[in-house]
């Protein structure tokens, strides 16, 4: 398995960003956040056509937490920043 120390996510929303949907980005995986940081505003404005407002981030991540991650979770704040947190599965331990 490769080395994974960043992950990208865009999310299009209206102009009020009461309605946001996860966007479709080319590369989500980075091996370095300032590889993903440097890719951002190229993928923002690609990936924003048709969307009132677009909102990115680079997630750093790593490779441990990202093979257990279940769901990858996002919510755009009241002053436009797009947080991202990975929500591992929960461990399943069996006993007698």
């Amino acid at each position: 398995m490769e080395h994974i120390a960043a992950f990208m996510l865009l999310v299009g929303c209206n102009a009020d960003a009461s309605s946001c949907h996860k966007l479709p980005v080319p590369i989500a995986a980075y091996e370095s956040t300032d590889e993903c940081q440097q890719e951002l505003g190229l993928q923002i404005r690609l990936g924003g056509a048709g969307q009132e407002k677009v909102y990115g981030a680079c997630k750093e991540i790593d490779e441990e937490v990202f093979e257990q991650s279940e769901t990858i979770d996002w919510s755009v704040t009241r002053s436009g920043k797009l947080l991202v947190t990975f929500d591992a599965e929960p461990q399943i331990v069996a006993s007698r």
